[in-house]
C-alpha cells in the first residue's frame, strides 16, 4: 500500500506538470495569433461585405480653379490587386496627379453596377478582384480616399448610375446574388423590367422606382461611409433609343403611366418629357441624399458637350437646362466639351459659350470636361472624329484652357483621362497644358 501511495503521489505531480505546460502553451498561441492575426489564414478576408473600417476625416478642397482629372476603371485593368499592388498603383497614380499639378481626382468607383468597395448593394467590381463578385480583402475606396486627401486632392467618388454591362455575356458573368441577377431572373414581370437588355449592353431601367432607389442607396452608403469630397455622374443616361424611340426600352411603363393618368383625368407628358422627368427625379433624390448626410458633399454630373443631342427625341432625356437654372438638383456642371476651335458643328469656343450663356444657378458651377485622350492623335484618326485640327496642331489644350480662364463664370476644367498624361504620343501637346498648371 505504501508503494501504491508513492506512486499515485508522482502520477498526479506529472499530470500537474503536463497541465502546466499546455496551459503555458495556449497563452503563448494566445499572444501570438494577436501580434499576428492574419498568419493563421491568409486568404480570410479582413474586410466583410457590407462594412468598412474608414473614419470621415474633414478635408477642405483647394480653392479658386477646380483641376480634375477622371481616373476610369480602365485604368485599373481585370487582374486582382493585392492590397501592397493596389497602394501602389495609387500612390503612383495620386503623385503624378499632385505633381502636375491637379487639385481632384474624379475616379471610378461604380462603373458597371458594382462597387470598389464593400457594398450592401452590389457586388464587387471585377476591376479590382479580377472576379465580378469576389472580396479583394481589403477597402480600396478607403485606401483612395485618405491618399488623395494626404496629397491635397479632392476626391470625387465616380458612378455611373445606369450601367450594367456592355455586352450580354459580362453580364451572365456577374454573380447570382447581384441584384441585377437577381431581378433579372425574378419569377415577377414587374422586377424583371428592372433590368433592359438594349442592343447588346444590359441597363437598369431609368422609369423604375426599384431602380431609383437601389441608386440612391449604393450612393447614401458612399457618403455615410467615406470622406468623398463629391459624387460624379457621366454621361450615361437613356442610350440612343433609334427612330422607333417611343416603342422600345422602358415603352412598356410610359403605357402604364398613361393609362393611370387617363384614370385619374389628368394629362400625360410625352415620352420624351415622361423620359427626362424618370432621371430627373433621380437627380432630386441623389443631390437631396448627399447633402442631408453631408454638408461638404457636393453632387455633380458630366452630360456630354452637344446640347441639342442632350434634347434629341431618341437620346439622353438630360434636361441639363432645368438641373442648372434651379438649385436643388446638381452642385455643379461638367460639359464634355471634346472638339478643336475649328470643328464645323460644335466648335470648342462656340460650344463653351452656349453652356456659359444658359441661366445658371448661382449655387451651380460650371466645369469644363477636356479631351485629353484626343491629344497627339494622327491626322487620319483625327478625320475620322470629324475633327481634323487634333491631328494637326499640338496646342489645343493649351489654348482651350487660356480660353476657359478668360471667363470668370468657368470655374474649372476635368481632363479626360488620366492614362492621356503618361501616352507618349501626347507628350508634346500635353507638356505644353500642363505648363499652365504650375502658373
Amino acid at each position: 500500500m505504501k508503494i501504491n501511495k508513492i506512486f499515485i503521489k508522482k502520477r498526479l505531480r506529472h499530470v500537474s506538470a503536463i497541465s502546466g505546460a499546455i496551459a503555458l502553451i495556449l497563452v503563448c498561441a494566445l499572444a501570438v495569433s494577436h501580434l499576428f492575426p492574419d498568419s493563421v489564414s491568409k486568404n480570410k478576408a479582413p474586410v466583410a461585405q457590407g462594412k468598412t473600417t474608414v473614419k470621415k476625416t474633414k478635408f477642405t478642397p483647394a480653392k479658386g480653379e477646380f483641376r480634375g482629372v477622371w481616373i476610369s476603371f480602365q485604368e485599373f485593368g481585370t487582374k486582382a490587386y493585392s492590397y501592397q499592388s493596389y497602394k501602389n498603383f495609387i500612390d503612383k497614380t495620386f503623385d503624378n496627379c499632385k505633381d502636375k499639378g491637379f487639385n481632384a481626382v474624379v475616379m471610378h468607383v461604380r462603373p458597371f453596377s458594382d462597387a470598389i468597395y464593400p457594398s450592401s448593394y452590389y457586388p464587387w467590381s471585377k476591376y479590382i478582384s479580377g472576379q465580378a463578385g469576389k472580396n479583394p480583402g481589403f477597402d480600396p475606396l478607403a485606401y483612395a480616399v485618405d491618399a488623395a486627401h494626404k496629397r491635397g486632392l479632392a476626391f470625387h467618388a465616380w458612378i455611373n448610375p445606369y450601367r450594367v454591362t456592355n455586352d450580354y455575356a459580362s453580364f451572365s458573368k456577374l454573380p447570382a446574388s447581384s441584384i441585377t441577377r437577381k431581378w433579372a431572373t425574378s419569377s415577377k414581370a414587374s422586377k424583371r423590367r428592372n433590368v433592359i437588355k438594349w442592343q447588346g449592353k444590359v441597363y437598369l431601367n431609368p422609369a423604375s422606382t426599384d431602380v431609383r432607389n437601389l441608386v440612391t442607396k449604393g450612393v447614401k452608403e458612399i457618403v455615410k461611409k467615406y470622406p468623398v469630397d463629391g459624387i460624379h455622374f457621366d454621361d450615361y443616361f437613356y442610350p440612343n433609343l433609334g427612330t422607333k424611340y417611343k416603342k422600345v426600352f422602358d415603352s412598356k411603363e410610359y403605357k402604364t403611366y398613361v393609362k393611370k393618368c387617363k384614370k385619374a383625368h389628368k394629362t400625360p407628358m410625352s415620352i420624351i418629357k415622361w423620359r427626362r422627368n424618370n432621371v430627373t427625379k433621380l437627380m432630386k433624390r441623389i443631390y437631396k441624399a448627399v447633402h442631408k448626410l453631408d454638408k461638404n458633399c457636393v453632387f455633380g454630373i458630366s452630360p456630354a458637350g452637344n446640347i441639342s443631342n442632350l434634347y434629341a427625341k431618341n437620346n439622353y432625356y438630360a434636361d441639363v437646362k432645368k438641373w442648372m437654372k434651379t438649385s436643388g438638383y446638381i452642385d455643379y456642371i461638367c460639359p464634355q466639351v471634346y472638339w478643336s476651335f475649328t470643328q464645323k458643328i460644335c466648335p470648342f469656343r462656340g460650344t463653351v459659350n452656349k453652356w456659359l450663356s444658359l441661366p445658371r444657378s448661382s449655387k451651380v458651377k460650371l466645369y469644363v470636361g477636356l479631351a485629353g485622350y484626343r491629344a497627339g492623335i494622327s491626322k487620319k484618326a483625327a478625320k475620322s472624329l470629324y475633327d481634323p485640327e487634333w491631328g494637326t496642331s499640338r496646342t489645343n489644350l493649351k489654348r482651350q484652357l487660356e480660353y476657359l480662364r478668360t471667363k470668370d463664370n468657368c470655374n474649372g476644367f476635368v481632363l479626360f483621362s488620366y492614362a492621356d498624361l503618361n501616352r507618349s504620343s501626347a507628350k508634346k501637346e500635353m507638356n505644353k497644358f500642363l505648363a499652365l498648371l504650375e502658373e
